[in-house]
């Protein structure tokens, strides 16, 4: 008897998966639908329990149960795979770099309801990075890091919020027409800077930290604000990078369309997972922190950083800025119609939901994907 109850059990996690699968599909942006976007590894686990269960148990109609958890388990590891170590690199390693070419980064989601600010500052002055980012920083936050890294970070933006959606940039850099940013409205700012760099160069910095989808909360502005990101970020030219916490996973619809249109490569695809996210939960981990950059850039190094006493992992990121060495050996992936329909479809969606900027604000370029976007004035 407790055979079968296994089996069904087991059978019961293959049905799980095979709907998980199905409904990852469905072009929608209900938070409960794209939530399944996220767990695709945990997805494949369940999958590979199931499916030993099952053959170990020589259970009944084993053909059919065990197809069918095949099939979806097939599709979940062709979306995740890239985001192996077993992938190609799509950004290519800079294995040596001069100092002056070298970018350092720190993303860091703080968790506005964490007060232990001595544990991220002891972080932060440890790495020693050139840009530090932090996120979901309220007034208490800003002060705390401010008193203690203003010294060694004599240029910043900072956005103290309490909505949990506050941001602030500091950097050994000048920046240079530094502004703030609001791309689909809903209380998530945005940062835009150049980093005037030693050898006199210009690179265009983005900072982002869209809404995630959850209860009450659709993905429509988050889709909406990363796809007017990408076509702020193609306009911007070269070189450019993105930062930030994205509220979403790289193999996502969303994301991928965003890499499209922006024209920027992922630095995490072929150097593993590097999940950011869930800290305090090793079982449900998926990377939500990322930086994109375009093809100017080699990657130097490309981690994930302690336990800070945050919900998040710090994202670190060491890039080298040389165009003429890098930029043709790498490129990002092709900008399609496909993908400029997708991203209008989503600022519609956005739009009709009441939670962002309509598809007016995305203009297709004509007959030439050389030609920059320019969102509506």
């Amino acid at each position: 008897m407790m055979k079968v109850w296994i089996a069904r059990f087991a059978r019961l996690l293959i049905i799980v998966g095979v709907i998980a699968t199905i409904v990852a599909f469905v072009a929608a942006d209900k938070w409960w639908i794209r939530s399944f976007d996220f767990p695709r590894l945990q997805i494949v686990v369940l999958l590979v329990l199931a499916l030993a269960t099952l053959f170990v148990l020589r259970a009944k109609r084993l053909v059919i149960w065990s197809g069918l958890g095949v099939l979806a388990m097939a599709f979940q590891v062709y979306q995740i795979f890239p985001y192996s170590p077993l992938a190609s690199k799509q950004a290519v390693d800079a294995e040596q770099c001069e100092p002056v070419n070298a970018l350092s980064m720190v993303a860091l989601n703080v968790l506005q309801s964490n007060t232990d600010y001595q544990r991220t500052i002891d972080y932060v002055l440890s790495a020693d990075p050139d840009i530090f980012l932090a996120m979901e920083n309220d007034q208490a936050w800003t002060d705390a890091l401010s008193e203690a890294l203003d010294e060694r970070y004599p240029h910043s933006v900072k956005i103290p919020l309490d909505n949990t959606y506050g941001m602030a940039l500091w950097s050994r850099f000048e920046l240079v027409d530094a502004e703030r940013n609001q791309l689909a409205g809903g209380g998530t700012p945005s940062i835009r800077t150049r980093l005037r760099r030693e050898d006199g160069s210009l690179p265009t910095l983005f900072a982002v930290h869209p809404r995630p989808p959850k209860p009450g909360q659709d993905s429509g502005q988050r889709d909406a604000e990363l796809v007017l990101l990408a076509d702020l970020v193609r306009e911007s030219g070269r070189p450019t990078i993105v930062i930030g916490d994205f509220n979403d996973v790289g193999w996502s619809r969303v994301t991928e369309t965003f890499q499209r249109i922006g024209q920027v490569v992922d630095p995490r695809i072929g150097r593993g997972f590097h999940a950011t996210f869930n800290a305090r939960n090793p079982l449900m981990r998926w990377p939500l922190d990322h930086v994109f950059h375009t093809d100017d850039f080699g990657v130097i190094r490309f981690d994930v950083g302690p336990d800070v006493g945050s919900d998040h992992f710090p994202l670190e990121v060491e890039l080298c800025q040389q165009s003429a060495r890098f930029s043709g050996q790498q490129e990002a992936p092709e900008l399609t119609e496909e993908a400029i329909e997708d991203a209008r479809e989503e600022l519609e969606a956005a739009s009709q939901g009441g939670e962002g900027p309509d598809a007016e604000n995305l203009t297709l370029p004509d007959g030439d994907e050389d030609e920059a976007f320019s969102p509506a004035d």
